[in-house]
């Protein structure tokens, strides 16, 4: 049964009962077309309600059979609502082909499947002890095929029936391996992880008593249950094993490259992404994208782990596929297996500046009740402006003494072609060219830059919230970045003081990335605002605008050279304050230069030799979630 959408609408008691109101209305003056819409949105809104199925039964009794009745809600022969498409299996189970019915109404569920169809009174879980095993194992098949794994807690919460149906028919003596795994999958979906290998576990035994050995399907369905029960030792082992049945079958080689990377055995998830590329397409991948996308994010992660770090090249090919192939969500996974933990590619680096410490003391001051009313510091060389301007305008102005003039001096921009630096200076004290930003712009900052990405590619598509603000607004969040709200960040501040101000400003700079989009690239507005900010004076503004920069290069091989080139400039002149001045520039831009497509080869070896020596500080693991699984079966 095709049941595409043929109308929108919200779900709900009132707007159902509603619906049946005027059903029985139109009932009374004969209109029975128009009274079957609104049973069908009734039922849309609200598969449950008891007097919706009231009026299908008298509904047919006014067509005169349960039949003509169903000829009500055919729709327009191609598409049915869903809600239509309820009231038609309502009244098929009714006439007594309830196996028909329930592998119907599956197929409702998989168009809609955080609806509840299995609160309709006809549908029972005891139907699992007594329907045949082949009608309720389709059912479940089509229902788990249209679920994440795991199903949010809505779907899952919608879909607890069906589990339920899968219990008793999985408790029927005469449950063969088919159903055992079709019920597994859906209990592995919705976190039943024990039933899920229990039911494995049995489908293998009864396909050993019978055959002399478990199917290949068993063992990789198996091996899933393992892995979503917390059991990834054993599902390797299973899936090792399946991989003897038919070393060929290049997803399950894939599978077993997933799991030993999440398991940090980056040589063996080699090992097995480069089987499965040699096993070459498979009709769920007839390019062969999964595959060599999974070798490319081994290989970078494996580069990664070496004191010469990730080859660029080979995460721009797998940045590359990930962009070619929107519609194979596994490459984006895998970009962001590449990713994890990655400076800039997962995490910004934090505030090394001292007056990120000095912020951070006063904060703790003043939280014990105690005002500060005045700060006298004395500084070997000047800070970024964005944390100075910060903690002045927090605290009370210091009174600030310099030991010396820094020498190459960080107050002057490199370049002023693409407009005025956002930062100047009167003396030591930094001086912002643009106004404080909108409560709308704070607003959006706050909603954007709540949470981190796992790969950039997401930056870049989460930012797009930013294409409303207008230039105003987006130097000014830049200049004049609110503190967080959220209490998770609140509480990475005490560790790392103007974390989030510098956190925030990078979501900014991806977000100019959106700003006047249907400008052409080379004289756009977006690209002069980046350069500008990347050519200003030593700032957290310029790293930031750099991994921007870097983002839209990913995106587009044709930006390339020219971001590379303007890149390399910057990090020459970060990089000739090396041994002549303190500089909180140079590492984090360093970190871009071995991230950056097409960066000169002599550049990211400079820049990789003055890293070595060089720890990173990590903020802390917590914040940062875990990356979903590649979906299988």
């Amino acid at each position: 049964m095709n049941t595409g959408v043929g109308a929108r609408g919200g779900s709900g008691r009132a707007r159902a009962g509603a619906d049946v109101g005027r059903c029985r209305a139109l009932l009374v003056a004969g209109d029975l077309p128009h009274a079957a819409v609104h049973l069908g949105r009734a039922l849309f809104h609200d598969p449950g309600l008891a007097s919706a199925y009231t009026a299908l039964d008298e509904i047919v009794v006014a067509a005169g059979s349960s039949e003509a009745a169903r000829e009500l809600f055919k729709g327009d022969g191609t598409t049915v609502f869903p809600g239509n498409a309820a009231a038609t299996i309502a009244l098929i189970a009714e006439e007594g082909r309830v196996p028909e019915a329930v592998e119907l109404l599956a197929s409702v569920v998989a168009v809609h499947p955080e609806r509840p169809w299995a609160a309709a009174p006809w549908f029972s879980p005891e139907l699992g002890g007594s329907l045949p095993l082949p009608a309720v194992g389709g059912a479940v098949s089509a229902v788990w095929g249209a679920v994440e794994d795991p199903a949010p807690p809505e779907v899952a919460a919608a879909l607890a029936p069906w589990l339920a149906l899968a219990r008793e028919a999985a408790a029927r003596p005469d449950c063969d391996a088919g159903g055992l795994r079709a019920f597994s999958a859906l209990a592995r979906r919705l976190g039943a992880h024990q039933e899920a290998v229990t039911w494995c576990l049995r489908a293998e035994e009864r396909e050993v008593q019978a055959d002399g050995r478990a199917t290949q399907l068993t063992l990789i369905l198996l091996g899933s249950a393992h892995r979503g029960a917390g059991q990834p030792e054993r599902a390797i082992e299973v899936w090792k094993r399946a991989v003897a049945l038919a070393p060929g079958n290049a997803d399950v080689l894939l599978d077993l490259a997933d799991i030993t990377l999440d398991q940090g055995d980056v040589a063996q998830s080699l090992r097995w992404a480069e089987r499965a590329v040699a096993a070459g397409p498979s009709a769920a991948d007839p390019t062969g994208a999964k595959y060599r996308a999974a070798v490319l994010a081994a290989r970078y992660r494996a580069g990664r782990k070496t004191r010469r770090g990730g080859d660029t090249a080979q995460l721009t090919t797998l940045i590359d596929l990930a962009v070619a192939h929107p519609e194979v969500g596994y490459l984006r996974t895998c970009v962001e297996r590449a990713c994890e933990d990655g400076m800039w590619l997962r995490i910004v680096p934090p505030p090394t500046e001292a007056v990120c410490s000095a912020y951070g003391y006063l904060t703790g001051i003043e939280e014990s009740h105690s005002l500060v009313t005045s700060v006298t510091a004395t500084v070997t060389a000047l800070e970024a402006p964005t944390p100075t301007a910060l903690c002045r305008a927090r605290f009370p102005a210091p009174t600030t003494t310099l030991s010396r003039w820094p020498q190459p001096d960080p107050r002057l921009p490199v370049r002023t072609d693409f407009g005025p630096p956002l930062w100047s200076y009167r003396g030591t004290e930094p001086v912002a060219a643009a106004a404080p930003p909108s409560p709308a712009a704070v607003a959006l900052v706050h909603q954007v830059a709540g949470g981190v990405w796992a790969e950039p590619l997401i930056a870049y598509d989460r930012a797009a919230a930013f294409a409303e603000l207008d230039c105003a607004d987006l130097l000014g969040l830049l200049a004049h970045m609110p503190p967080p709200r959220d209490p998770n960040w609140r509480e990475l501040q005490r560790e790392h003081p103007l974390y989030w101000e510098r956190f925030a400003q990078v979501w900014v700079c991806v977000g100019i990335l959106h700003h006047r989009a249907e400008e052409p690239w080379a004289g756009s507005t977006r690209r002069t605002l980046l350069l500008r900010l990347l050519f200003g004076p030593d700032d957290w503004t310029v790293d930031a605008a750099a991994f921007a920069l870097c983002v839209a290069a990913w995106r587009d091989p044709e930006q390339r050279a020219e971001i590379a080139e303007a890149i390399a400039r910057r990090y020459q002149e970060a990089a000739a304050a090396l041994g002549k001045r303190p500089t909180g520039l140079h590492d984090p831009l360093a970190a871009l230069v071995l991230i950056c497509p097409g960066i000169d080869p002599e550049v990211a070896r400079r820049a990789r030799r003055n890293l070595r020596a060089a720890p990173w500080t990590r903020p802390a693991r917590a914040l940062f979630g875990k990356r979903p699984r590649r979906k299988s079966g």
